[in-house]
């Protein structure tokens, strides 16, 4: 360790544990090691693991922190044997877990203090956003029930705002209620427009008319437009109603200010000047009204909003932002002191992972749990903790998640704060094991460029030196270490991204050494060898390769080169992937049969390869008198066009769509479209495979936790194509898959590769304004458009802010991303002409770091890999006929036989191995008729175990109610039987003593069971069947109750029943391993019912 620059500092990382550390660490330093080592000196200083609270970013980073704590400790030889033994057996329960998880550890053991029930629940990300829109209903529902927020809404909507504005407001406020909870109480006055000083204004303008001499004067020629202006002006104003006002206001119109001819005007300028004062002087009137329209409309959403918080809290259903918050709040205040207390002795030291990406809150909730005593409301940021109590870990050059309220000034004062009291360093480790020694030369002096200190917007450089240890590069064996795309003269952004789509493509087929005209091999990667630690070579391979993408813009072009150029890739990121054409096509489809008067979805529904309708396909439907709807009828001589049969398979989807979840939806479409096979014989079949079975089994999730339509799910999906989406970003890889990555540079962060590839950098980013910021003072600010001047006061101001926050966090992202690449670093030299993009902010950095310039060429014609596999060779015609004759006898056994048929008779005999008998007190049977006439057959007897199903053998329950909803899904009633008689016999039913029972014991209705039985007659077979009723008994034996609706029963029947039950004993037995003590016959048409029994011999 002696020979690192930064040998120090790590020696006092691992060992200084007296001491308060802030640290910054460079990209691919190795942290975690020395995370691992500092906690192994605590555990040798005899803390207990379970009394160190490690706080990492994400649940992986917290799984490899724990998962290296256990090698570690294995084989340490710091530690005496009890004191290793200890660690081992606490490791799984140790405090070592994202923030979120460590506030709800907190909560848990302080449920009386944070004011919670015993048992939480933390919702997830996913039933969080369908929680957020059951509470956005609720909160329009207040908005519009209020009378001054509703006439602010009505003032705000009349200048151009929408319900979908007031909806991304209530969203950032819902994710902020701490922050509304405690601003400063907002100051409520009326909301006025006062017109009168611009009616003064217009008409001292217009009284000047006289002095023109010329009547076609062009600043007269515009008089008439301000006439009626001003006379719409003192209408509204008079008439009171601010709805018309603003109208007035916002149509207001006047003559051009720099027009009028001065030989014509006693003095024109003056007139001039005085037109000019026309807009700020709107504009100043409107802000006038709206920024208390939109105080009133923040303080009722807030108000609504933190009402609904303190609700999740009573019912302990916490979402993640309010784990930080309650435990936040239970260090604060005059009743935190035995909170406090507990958690400061339980946990003595907190070490606190990728602290530049906190939000303020986490750092609040360390600082407090560390001090000594409880800190007060405000000010803790300036609290000195005690020595040693607290590690931070981060690089500041790696703070890019803003978006999610974290605060590089949080990081920087922080840092400031250690340093400067007693028991507090700050140290830095610079060395970095990932790069070759020219991928961070580049990136030192091109960030060195960029990155420079902004007071707490932006840190100082802080340059990264290579491990001793690796070998000099050879760019001439190995390939150039910083490769720069050269750009194009193309002026348009289409033009521009498929260029440097093309460019990218084109050298990653250099660096795999399968360029068709460049010379040379594949370029050499160079990896440390996590078991030997030291740098291995080879040659790289597609798998090698991550192109990592600041925005989903860029993708399709990139797709589209990467295609042409037989260059296999997988796009990793969710939000990458449901931006893809194949999931976008799919989402198009359900989108016209959920929306059926979207036509627009539907066309382009048509267009996609799932249906092939060309535009000449379109235009002769359309000229023929076709409709785009669902169930338009075909036109004369239209039954061979495409269009017809694509609208007659989405009509059967519509209608299947009634009985099916999201999820059920798009599996069908996957299915009966054949989108898997329409892609198989093309290079990335596995790719567009991955993609479908991940947004499927995404779409099963979200219904299992919703039960959301498919427009709700629609909704969904699109959010999950924003970059922000907290969705699981990745399934499961395929090791074998000789494939480029592609994923966001966000979601590329804690990894690395061997080679990457910056692309994207000739796109910008979004332009659109945060709907919401907050000042300096801790107010809301709101805004909704820019044109239309719909903003709070001082809203400008913190926007120009929060402008240079953005910037600042853009270059740190790109810095993110260039410090992936372990062996070589392709950077795009792209950038747009017309916009800001991100080539724009890279530039300096390109001007003054060297690399190799690749320039542009057109993408070279390769020879695509065959996606298909091989025809084999055609059999002889004799064994073709005694393979197809032994297929036919398989296909025509049955794959499976239901436990009724076997009982009653079927062709496979039965042999149970369980043995029951009759209950001693059962009186012999003889041969019953229940009831009368009315009802018979399976479906009389589906439709009452319907009923006794919904009604969950609750005695209590409007069984008459749930009959009619039966009868009228099921129709039965075509039967001949009403909904009284079918609720009698599901009443006797539930009155039966083993149903009683079974009510108030564990049980389960509708029970399917299965098994595998190898019968003589057809060989291995699935026998199935659903068990009406079971339940376990207080002896832990389970019982099973089968329902019967028959009129007339006979021994004959009444022994296949019996039959029917043994099987389901058996099957249920194999299945559980757990004993059936006793069957029960339940003949529902007897009043009471008609019970018999056997128990187990």
């Amino acid at each position: 360790m002696s020979t690192f620059v930064d040998s120090a500092a790590r020696e006092r990382i691992d060992a200084d544990i007296g001491t308060t550390l802030f640290v910054e660490a460079g990209a691919g330093v190795g942290k975690t090691h020395h995370l691992v080592t500092r906690i192994l000196t605590l555990i040798a200083a005899d803390v207990p693991v379970s009394r160190i609270a490690a706080i990492t970013f994400t649940e992986k980073a917290a799984g490899e922190l724990r998962d290296r704590m256990r090698t570690a400790l294995q084989v340490s030889t710091a530690l005496t044997a009890a004191q290793r033994d200890a660690a081992l057996d606490d490791l799984d329960a140790a405090p070592i877990g994202t923030i979120h998880s460590f506030a709800a550890r907190v909560l848990e053991q302080n449920p009386i203090e944070a004011g919670l029930p015993p048992g939480i629940e933390v919702v997830d990300e996913l039933r969080a956003g369908i929680a957020f829109a059951q509470r956005w209903r609720r909160a329009r529902g207040a908005l519009f029930g209020d009378r001054d927020a509703a006439a602010a809404i009505e003032l705000l909507l009349a200048g151009g705002a929408t319900l979908g504005n007031l909806e991304d407001l209530a969203r950032e406020l819902d994710a902020a209620w701490d922050r509304v909870r405690d601003a400063p109480a907002p100051l409520l006055g009326p909301i006025t427009l006062d017109l009168q000083p611009l009616v003064r204004l217009l008409q001292s303008i217009l009284d000047r008319h006289g002095e023109c001499s010329d009547p076609d004067d062009a600043m007269v020629r515009g008089f008439p437009l301000l006439q009626g202006s001003l006379e719409a002006l003192q209408t509204a104003a008079a008439g009171g109603d601010i709805t018309a006002q603003l109208t007035a206001l916002s149509t207001l119109k006047r003559p051009r200010p720099n027009v009028g001819r001065g030989a014509n005007w006693p003095d024109v300028e003056s007139i001039r000047t005085l037109v000019r004062e026309i807009d700020p002087l709107k504009g100043e009137t409107l802000r006038a009204a709206i920024d208390p329209a939109l105080t009133r409309v923040i303080a009722t959403l807030g108000a609504t909003l933190e009402a609904e918080a303190k609700e999740r809290r009573r019912r302990g259903t916490l979402e993640f932002h309010d784990l930080l918050i309650l435990a936040r709040d239970l260090l604060v205040g005059p009743g935190a002191a035995t909170a406090h207390a507990r958690l400061h002795e339980a946990y003595p030291h907190l070490l606190l992972d990728e602290f530049q990406d906190t939000d303020p809150l986490q750092a609040e909730l360390a600082v407090r749990i560390a001090a000594n005593t409880v800190l007060p409301a405000a000010g803790w940021v300036e609290s000195v903790t005690p020595a040693g109590r607290l590690f931070m870990v981060g690089d500041p050059k790696q703070s890019i998640y803003r978006f999610r309220r974290a605060d590089i000034a949080t990081y920087l004062e922080q840092g400031e704060r250690v340093s400067s009291v007693p028991g507090g360093a700050t140290v830095s480790m610079v060395t970095n094991f990932r790069s070759t020694a020219p991928v961070l030369d580049w990136i030192n002096i091109a960030f060195g460029t960029l990155i420079t200190a902004d007071g707490h917007r932006q840190p100082g450089y802080t340059p990264l030196s290579p491990a001793p240890a690796r070998s000099t590069w050879d760019a001439i064996e190995g390939g150039p270490p910083v490769v720069v795309l050269a750009p194009t003269d193309a002026e348009k952004a289409e033009q521009i991204r498929a260029d440097e789509a093309a460019s990218v493509a084109s050298a990653v087929l250099r660096a795999v050494g399968r360029h068709p005209t460049a010379t040379g091999a594949a370029w050499l990667v160079e990896s440390r060898n996590r078991e030997t630690k030291q740098y291995e070579r080879r040659a790289a391979r597609l798998a090698d390769v991550c192109i990592l993408l600041p925005s989903r813009t860029a993708l399709p072009a990139l797709e589209a080169a990467l295609d042409a150029a037989g260059v296999e890739f997988v796009a990793e990121s969710s939000s990458l992937v449901y931006s893809t054409r194949e999931v976008a096509d799919l989402l198009l489809a359900v989108r016209a049969i959920a929306n059926l008067a979207d036509e627009a979805a539907l066309v382009l529904a048509l267009r996609t390869p799932m249906y092939a309708c060309g535009d000449d396909d379109l235009l002769r439907w359309r000229v023929a008198g076709g409709r785009w709807a669902v169930d338009a009828e075909v036109p004369e001589c239209q039954e061979e066009n495409p269009v017809a049969g694509a609208l007659t398979s989405l009509a059967s989807l519509l209608q299947d769509a009634r009985t099916l979840t999201a999820g059920g939806v798009l599996a069908r479409l996957v299915s009966d479209r054949l989108v898997r096979a329409v892609v198989v014989d093309t290079p990335r079949s596995r790719d567009v495979w991955r993609r479908i079975r991940f947004v499927v089994d995404q779409a099963h999730a979200w219904c299992d936790a919703t039960h959301g339509s498919l427009r709700e799910y629609l909704e969904w999906a699109e959010l999950q194509q924003d970059e922000k989406a907290r969705v699981a970003e990745r399934s499961v890889p395929e090791e074998d898959l000789d494939a480029v990555r592609i994923t966001t540079i966000h979601q590329s962060k804690g990894r690395e590769f061997p080679i990457v590839a910056l692309h994207g950098m000739g796109t910008g980013w979004r332009s659109s304004r945060p709907t919401l910021l907050w000042s300096d003072g801790g107010r809301p600010l709101a805004a909704f458009s820019a044109e239309k001047q719909l903003e709070s006061t001082g809203y400008t101001e913190a926007y120009d802010n929060e402008k240079e926050f953005l910037r600042a966090e853009r270059l740190r992202l790109l810095y993110v991303a260039c410090t992936r690449a372990e062996s070589h670093l392709i950077v795009s030299g792209f950038q747009s002409r017309r916009t800001s993009s991100w080539g724009g902010l890279l530039a300096p950095a390109l001007d003054a770091a060297p690399g190799v310039t690749f320039e542009w060429e057109p993408l070279p014609e390769v020879e695509r890999p065959a996606g298909g596999a091989e025809v084999a060779p055609v059999v002889e015609w004799e064994a073709w006929l005694a393979e197809r004759a032994r297929w036919q006898e398989v296909s025509a056994r049955p794959s499976s036989i239901s436990v009724t048929g076997m009982a009653h008779g079927g062709s496979e005999p039965f042999t149970p191995t369980l043995s029951f008998t009759d209950a001693e007190d059962d009186a012999p049977f003889v041969g019953r008729r229940f009831g009368g006439d009315a009802g018979s057959g399976t479906a009389l007897g589906t439709a009452v175990h319907r009923v006794l199903e919904l009604t969950e053998l609750d005695a209590e329950a409007d069984v008459e109610g749930t009959a009619r909803l039966v009868l009228s899904a099921s129709g039965v009633d075509a039967l001949g039987i009403d909904a009284a008689t079918l609720a009698t016999m599901a009443r006797s039913a539930l009155a039966a003593e083993p149903v009683a029972r079974a009510a108030r014991l564990p049980h389960w209705l509708e029970l399917p069971v299965t098994a595998v039985r190898d019968l003589p007659e057809t060989g291995p077979i699935i026998v199935e069947g659903v068990a009406d009723l079971v339940y376990r008994e207080e002896d832990g034996s389970l019982v099973i109750v089968d329902f019967k609706t028959d009129q007339g029963v006979t021994e004959l029947s009444v022994e296949a029943y019996w039959k029917q039950l043994n099987a389901y004993a058996d099957l249920i037995t194999e299945a559980s391993g757990q004993v059936v003590s006793a069957l029960y016959l339940v003949f529902c048409r007897a009043h009471p019912a008609h019970v018999r029994q056997k128990v187990r011999a």
